[in-house]
């Protein structure tokens, strides 16, 4: 069977079993992201805002990689570990995106894959 989709960008590291970037015909999907410095590779240092910061950075820079930016993102999903961290998250979240905010939901989470990380979040954007 043909694949149906695009893959715009391969995994974060060939361990992984999934692709960070896919596209299918106006859609392009990023798998989720946690807030990994590219530079060191660690979790970025600090508490949710600044995890927060890093991941929607980073999520920028895989949707660059399709051409497009956080402004064209029209739904995302927030996995976090302690709902009591929302409202930090939120205020960083909502400085990313300028010209309107997606369609979102945002669930609390036992854990993530890696143990350091407060936040993931994956998004669906539109060309």
């Amino acid at each position: 069977m043909k694949r149906q989709f695009d893959i715009i960008a391969g995994p974060p590291t060939k361990n992984l079993p999934f692709s960070s970037v896919v596209g299918f015909e106006n859609l392009i999907l990023v798998s989720g992201m946690v807030g990994r410095d590219p530079e060191t590779g660690k979790i970025a240092v600090g508490d949710i805002a600044e995890q927060t910061r890093q991941t929607l950075s980073n999520i920028d820079h895989q949707l660059a990689k399709a051409g497009l930016s956080l402004k064209h993102v029209i739904k995302a999903t927030v996995f976090i570990t302690d709902m009591g961290m929302v409202q930090k998250m939120n205020q960083v979240y909502v400085s990313f995106f300028k010209s309107g905010l997606p369609a979102r939901s945002c669930v609390q989470v036992v854990a993530l894959p890696n143990p350091d990380a407060l936040v993931e979040i994956e998004v669906m954007a539109h060309r």
